[in-house]
């Protein structure tokens, strides 16, 4: 699995509510920066920039709220993800949509 998704795997383990808003607009922001461009991936980018101007604007319910369809655009990105990086993916996924 690569890094990226194991760090995002890692931090959320303890929860969302136990990751700070800071740290999760720098993640946010770094998958957007990932993914901007890779065929396939747009939904989640576009779910991305909605979280990004949530937690930015410290409108953290509006950003929960966003979680499940960015979970459930997540979702849909495993089957053509590396194999490496299947799993990993719907794990995330599970816990954006939890």
């Amino acid at each position: 699995m690569n890094q990226q998704l194991q760090q995002t795997i890692d931090a959320l383990s303890g929860g969302l509510q136990d990751v700070p808003a800071s740290a999760a607009i720098d993640n946010v922001t770094s998958w957007h920066q990932t993914l901007d461009g890779v065929p396939g991936a747009e939904t989640v980018v576009e779910h991305l920039a909605s979280l990004k101007s949530a937690l930015e604007s410290g409108d953290l319910e509006g950003a929960a709220a966003l979680l499940p369809d960015l979970g459930a655009a997540t979702e849909s990105l495993a089957p053509d993800a590396p194999e490496a990086d299947q799993s990993g993916l719907r794990q995330l996924a599970a816990a954006l949509q939890g």
